[in-house]
């Protein structure tokens, strides 16, 4: 069945969106719109879209747009989700849902009045090392987790080149959400507590006014103990854009994940080493990998009625933990959720 998609915020990731769509075989690319006129019509062109706007009213106005992906700046996501919901459009939002859990819960009450499907990008569930460990977990290999620690990191590149909207943003939205997300999902349990310190000033120094690191102590309602580890400021040459690393002990074992890059290939020249990604290359005209089949899970959803990957409410729980976090952060104080 061939359904109608389009896509709402055609950046850097949302092009992601671009490329999956382009290549899956249950999916009419309908339309891109971007409020940059011609990013939008380079996007449509580019993969195949048979429409581009700048107008995302004009894309819920369309009759054979049957669902959207929402890749707007984080904090943005709010207006157009719900408007969406409210054309009874079915929705991926990228991840995180929103930057405020008032807004994140609106945007799950929109799409359960309307009826329509909501997911959120949370695509390191598919990750191979990180399904890989749930399932362990699962089986029980590792006994009853006890301690996490999760790390996730990028260079300054990411805040200072890549996101304009970076000053409106941060490591924890930009990258702790994976993580938190990713180890609720593991633990099958949720954060019932929180303590953080961030600090900032390094950015602030290049021309970004955001929070430069967060490191939080965070407590799960079965005992487990996660520490959460999530800067934007390791040197750019650092051999890989990102720095992810999970550990997960338990009272029978431990899983240990490096997921920085898979070493799969190396690369080295007379002036650096690279890894470059085969898992989720993140450019180029072939998308493959996790990034894809995450995609692939919204385009089944609503094509063949499968489950979502990562629903609505998961999308508020990780906006509450990182909600909680920089309140902790700012007073000093531990916050219970």
């Amino acid at each position: 069945m061939i359904t109608g998609f389009a896509l709402i915020g055609a950046g850097l990731f949302g092009e992601r969106h671009a490329q999956a769509y382009s290549r899956h075989h249950a999916v009419d690319f309908v339309s891109v719109c971007d409020l940059n006129a011609d990013r939008a019509q380079a996007i449509a062109a580019k993969y195949g879209a048979r429409r581009w706007t700048t107008d995302y009213r004009e894309v819920l106005a369309n009759p054979n747009v049957r669902a959207v992906s929402v890749a707007t700046p984080d904090h943005l996501h709010r207006e157009v989700a719900v408007a969406c919901a409210k054309a009874g459009k079915h929705l991926l939002v990228e991840k995180p849902l929103a930057t405020t859990v008032e807004d994140a819960e609106a945007i799950v009450e929109a799409a359960r009045r309307a009826g329509v499907m909501l997911m959120v990008d949370f695509h390191n569930r598919v990750n191979p090392p990180m399904a890989q460990a749930r399932e362990a977990i699962r089986r029980g290999d590792i006994g009853r987790p006890a301690y996490v620690y999760a790390r996730l990191s990028n260079t300054t590149a990411i805040p200072t080149e890549m996101l304009k909207w970076a000053g409106q943003s941060s490591a924890l939205w930009f990258l702790a959400s994976h993580m938190i997300d990713v180890v609720r999902w593991m633990l099958e349990d949720e954060i019932v507590r929180v303590y953080a310190v961030g600090r900032d000033g390094i950015l602030k120094r290049m021309g970004v006014d955001t929070t430069d690191f967060h490191v939080a102590t965070v407590e799960f309602s079965r005992g487990a103990v996660a520490v959460f580890e999530h800067a934007w400021i390791l040197p750019r040459t650092h051999a890989t854009v990102k720095d992810l690393k999970l550990e997960i002990l338990g009272d029978g074992g431990a899983i240990y994940i490096d997921a920085s890059h898979n070493r799969t290939i190396e690369v080295y020249s007379a002036e650096r080493a690279t890894f470059p990604d085969v898992l989720a290359p993140p450019t180029g005209e072939h998308l493959t990998g996790f990034v894809l089949d995450s995609i692939a899970y919204f385009v089944d959803a609503v094509t063949r009625g499968t489950p979502v990957l990562a629903t609505g409410e998961d999308g508020v729980a990780v906006t509450r933990a990182i909600c909680a976090i920089i309140a902790s952060a700012k007073t000093g104080a531990p916050v219970n959720l």
